[in-house]
């Protein structure tokens, strides 16, 4: 998940150099870790930022913040209105929309490379089937070509 919130808060505009992009992409993190988050206590939160990089609250917050405000003022206002909600800018409701667009992002996408007992069982006999003809017809051509090797080399004999 962080490979993917990285990749996505690049591309919306985040500078790699930001300080609040490596906290944004923990609180994703801690938000996927721990439904108590995402739920209320954006505070906490930052003090748990804080601890893992050996900062304060209070720098992590405003990291963050100069993080969203740099991509809302100068990124890619396509991915910005996909992941984000730009109306409400405060970081509580960005990080959480972040979050929310990421979840029900990886659940589509899992969702259809998953399938379920029936349809693997069903791709299973057809990737079964498939082999088996192929099978008859490579078996088939190669005897064709043994009995031309063979009637060749009986014309030369």
């Amino acid at each position: 998940m962080r490979e993917t919130t990285m990749d996505i808060l690049l591309r919306m505009g985040i500078p790699a150099s930001v300080k609040g992009l490596t906290y944004i992409c923990d609180a994703v993190e801690l938000f996927d870790t721990d439904p108590y988050y995402p739920d209320g206590k954006i505070c906490s939160l930052y003090m748990d930022i804080a601890k893992k990089n050996n900062t304060t609250a209070s720098r992590v917050e405003r990291a963050i913040r100069h993080a969203f405000e740099t991509a809302l003022t100068k990124g890619n206002q396509e991915l910005l209105d996909k992941y984000l909600d730009t109306a409400n800018t405060q970081n509580s409701n960005l990080l959480r929309s972040l979050y929310f667009r990421l979840q029900m992002e990886y659940k589509k996408t899992t969702k259809r490379n998953q399938c379920s007992a029936v349809t693997c069982e069903i791709k299973k006999q057809i990737y079964q089937e498939a082999m088996e003809v192929f099978h008859d017809e490579l078996e088939l051509a190669l005897q064709k070509l043994m009995d031309s090797v063979e009637s060749g080399y009986m014309m030369k004999v």
